[in-house]
């Protein structure tokens, strides 16, 4: 991982979006449509310190994905992804933060592959 903390932030941006190209379609249209809003909400940020927990958790992110894509399928052909989240990180984040991971959760335990949701008014019931 050494190699990739060089990377400036477009690279990095860059390099995230070319490995989700590895994950399934559902999770890519997610993950892209994430990084992509991050990125653009903190283009103008001129915090150092915030800058560089940013662009570090970034980094993070794309080893650990590059870890996870880059693994043998399980006996059921598939790759497992994701990590668990510790309380620790948890507490570090603002209500903001929190709401996002929320949301991102919500997305991606209820994954179309078109990236449309259905909302709860529009779901058929289950019978």
């Amino acid at each position: 991982m050494s190699g990739l903390r060089r990377l400036p932030p477009l690279h990095l941006y860059r390099h995230i979006l070319r490995v989700h190209r590895r994950l399934p379609d559902e999770f890519r249209y997610l993950g892209d449509n994430y990084v992509k809003d991050e990125f653009r909400r903190h283009k103008d940020v001129t915090n150092p310190t915030f800058l560089k927990g940013f662009v570090t958790q970034w980094h993070q992110y794309l080893h650990d994905l590059q870890l996870q894509t880059n693994t043998v399928p399980t006996e059921d052909k598939r790759i497992l992804l994701g990590k668990k989240l510790d309380t620790i990180s948890l507490d570090k984040m603002n209500d903001d933060m929190v709401e996002r991971l929320w949301e991102l959760r919500t997305e991606a335990k209820n994954p179309r592959a078109d990236g449309i949701q259905q909302s709860e008014s529009q779901k058929q019931p289950n019978l």
